[in-house]
């Protein structure tokens, strides 16, 4: 990983992800910067320590006294052949799989668009329906919709690179965005660009044609 990140999640959610109280997508985008920055990773080790530290000056809590049972029962529980996932090491690119996805995904790309192709993360433990988490893959020049959103959206960049109306962003960037923000990312000119995106909420595409495919796209 020879490119140095130069867009970071920003502290308020490193901190969340120390707590472990981020939405189930936001926190597999963090997990997924993580390995490319140094900087983050010593932040998140900093923010789980503190954290430790104050659970150990806690006073004890009584447990359930069938909490055990529960938990063993629940770890015995035979997954279904529907709900077993491929443990996949690496994309079909070659791009190796952030290993919090792995076990999440089917590493086969669907076509979406000229250009664009997307892999659905199942993030089904997550507590909040209206979040969507998938890897998109958008070849080199082109573009995705020109979109703004009803929630938060963030990115990490996992091979190529993207430029919108934010900024610049290569392997391991992360962007963050809110309501507020709309944009068209679109994909470096030399490799395609392959980014794990999570988003709370549907998308606001703007121009007729986006907004007539958006059902299509599952957007």
């Amino acid at each position: 990983m020879s490119h140095a990140p130069t867009h970071h999640p920003a502290e308020e959610t490193l901190s969340h992800h120390a707590a472990g109280t981020l939405p189930l997508g936001r926190a597999l985008v963090v997990a997924a910067h993580l390995p490319f920055c140094p900087r983050c990773r010593s932040a998140v080790r900093l923010g789980e320590a503190i954290g430790g530290a104050l659970l150990a000056d806690m006073p004890a809590a009584a447990m359930q006294p069938d909490v055990l049972t529960r938990t063993l029962a629940r770890l015995d529980t035979p997954v279904s052949h529907a709900e077993r996932l491929e443990e996949a090491a690496t994309l079909a690119d070659g791009i190796p799989l952030p290993p919090e996805l792995r076990g999440l995904v089917r590493p086969k790309w669907r076509w979406l668009a000229p250009g664009i192709s997307r892999i659905a993360v199942n993030a089904t433990a997550s507590n909040d329906p209206r979040e969507h988490v998938c890897l998109i893959r958008v070849a080199p020049g082109k573009s995705l919709p020109d979109h703004g959103h009803r929630g938060w959206e963030a990115t990490c960049v996992l091979a190529g690179s993207f430029s919108d109306s934010t900024g610049e962003y290569g392997p391991g960037d992360v962007a963050e965005t809110d309501g507020e923000v709309m944009h068209e990312p679109v994909a470096g000119p030399d490799e395609a660009c392959i980014c794990l995106i999570a988003w709370q909420g549907r998308l606001r595409m703007r121009g007729l044609l986006a907004r007539l495919a958006q059902p299509l796209m599952g957007f």
